[in-house]
């Protein structure tokens, strides 16, 4: 007769297997998930332990989608684990709470949908309390940062930031994050308009990426992010050798950020005059974007397209800007209303150059003003 395993016992393999995830250790949590799936069919029973390893699989699932691309393995589906772990979230309290809330959050942060994120991120800050473990704090922190620098609210993402690498800093193993850390932290001084103290943040971030395993997804980030960077400080011919490298990565290793490297380096392209070359490069990024299912690269493609390529097509730049709206893709409203600004102006169109600067400066206050998540 078989003896059945405790189910602490198959906690502990399970907090193993997390502290491989937030490492990023993509064979050491592919062998911990591997022995705790076959020990939970030996386990005692335990409802919430249950819900602890489901939780769990979100997290390695979202770690994968984060590192390599789609094709590369069988796997459940992000919505399927999400059902199951909707299905059996209520009741639960504390720290299982904390990460049903948390993961949710990341995964609506990996969709886009910032404000979303940011509102599960509150809600999972109430259970904070239950959570002891330090570097789990600075992944708390790290993603509300994220989260913040995506609506551009640069202070607080700063803030939070901090807080992250300042503990991150304290161990070795955790490589990936810090270099993560370093482009929300240089994101934040672009959108201060401090280039110049962007630009080291990036360098530093492109020398650890070189020390990391597995690094395909971090080493394109980081060319991408010096190109933008070298862009803003309108070196491009710097800026295209960046880009076009990130974009060579994304592509051979079949990375989802493909079709914001491509975005980013057809702009560039446009904005140069390079008419001919940018045309190639955004019909390839809107056709990545359509294979990855990233409608917010699809639009931004499609915009492209409007501005530089059909004379300026007023309804297809304002079917852009009316879907970010939706979305609450403010940063990017800002961006387009002011190239679109730019190019009315080049062709001495001045009242439409005007419209769009007035919503450039709508936009700003908007982002100012940010999402209400507070409840007093």
């Amino acid at each position: 007769m078989s003896s059945v395993l405790p189910s602490s016992e198959v906690g502990v393999k399970i907090n193993e297997w997390y502290k491989m995830i937030r490492q990023f250790s993509v064979p050491d949590a592919e062998i911990l998930k591997a022995e705790v799936e076959q020990e939970i069919n030996e386990m005692e029973e335990d409802e919430y332990l249950l819900i602890y390893y489901t939780l769990m699989k979100f997290r390695h699932q979202l770690m994968l989608d984060y590192l390599e691309p789609v094709t590369t393995r069988v796997r459940p589906t992000i919505d399927e684990l999400l059902e199951k772990i909707e299905a059996s979230n209520k009741g639960i309290s504390g720290l299982l709470c904390y990460y049903s809330l948390f993961f949710r959050g990341m995964y609506e942060f990996d969709q886009k949908q910032y404000v979303k994120a940011i509102g599960f991120y509150r809600e999972a800050e109430k259970q904070l309390v239950h959570v002891h473990d330090e570097i789990e704090r600075a992944e708390f922190h790290f993603k509300l940062a994220e989260a913040y620098y995506g609506m551009k609210q640069s202070h607080v993402s700063m803030h939070h930031v901090k807080q992250a690498l300042d503990i991150y800093d304290q161990y070795e193993l955790y490589k990936v994050r810090k270099i993560q850390c370093l482009f929300v932290i240089s994101g934040n001084y672009v959108d201060f308009k401090r280039f110049e103290k962007s630009l080291p943040h990036l360098e530093k971030a492109l020398e650890l990426s070189k020390q990391v395993n597995n690094n395909e997804r971090l080493l394109s980030s980081a060319y991408y992010n010096i190109g933008k960077n070298y862009g803003d400080l309108e070196e491009y011919s710097k800026a295209e050798i960046y880009l076009k490298k990130a974009a060579e990565i994304s592509e051979k290793y079949k990375l989802g950020n493909l079709p914001h490297s491509l975005f980013t380096y057809a702009k560039l392209l446009f904005k140069q005059g390079k008419t001919s070359e940018a045309i190639q490069i955004s019909k390839k990024g809107l056709s990545s974007a359509i294979y990855h299912g990233d409608k917010l690269f699809e639009s931004l493609q499609k915009y492209l397209d409007a501005l530089y390529i059909n004379a300026i097509d007023q309804m297809g730049i304002k079917k852009t800007i009316d879907y970010l709206e939706k979305n609450k893709n403010y940063s990017y409203v800002e961006d387009i209303a002011l190239d679109t600004a730019a190019v009315y102006a080049e062709s001495k169109q001045y009242d439409k150059s005007y419209f769009y600067h007035r919503k450039m400066i709508q936009t700003q206050k908007q982002i100012q003003r940010g999402e209400c998540l507070y409840e007093f």
